[in-house]
């Protein structure tokens, strides 16, 4: 059953079809950055891309591409996509990590815990 409902992006209201929280125009604009940032990561010349590199170039937040990231959208990339663990400074995959920890640190905690 469609429900009217506000996009959660443009805020314009819409006809909610499907568990998703945005309209169609910004489905499409989202899925066309995806595929935009996965083509920018696959064809870069280096070997790994940073993160800040990426949001800087498709002025994005951290918490907007997590956000996809969580969603399962950068799985081709997220072995060349790298970012600074919070705790040691390691250069580590975005696929490598747990929140802003890269995986030793966030082991070292659990036991500390």
């Amino acid at each position: 059953m469609a429900n009217a409902a506000n996009c959660k992006k443009c805020g314009a209201l819409f006809l909610q079809t499907s568990k998703r929280d945005i309209c169609d125009k910004c489905f499409e604009e989202q899925n066309k950055l995806v595929s935009d940032i996965n083509t920018y990561v696959l064809t870069a010349p280096a070997e790994t891309v940073p993160l800040e590199e990426i949001l800087t170039r498709f002025n994005l937040k951290v918490d907007e591409f997590e956000a996809l990231f969580l969603a399962g959208k950068f799985v081709k990339v997220a072995q060349k996509v790298t970012m600074k663990c919070a705790k040691c400074g390691n250069i580590v995959p975005i696929a490598g990590k747990t929140n802003q920890l890269c995986s030793n640190c966030a082991k070292k905690l659990q036991n500390e815990i």
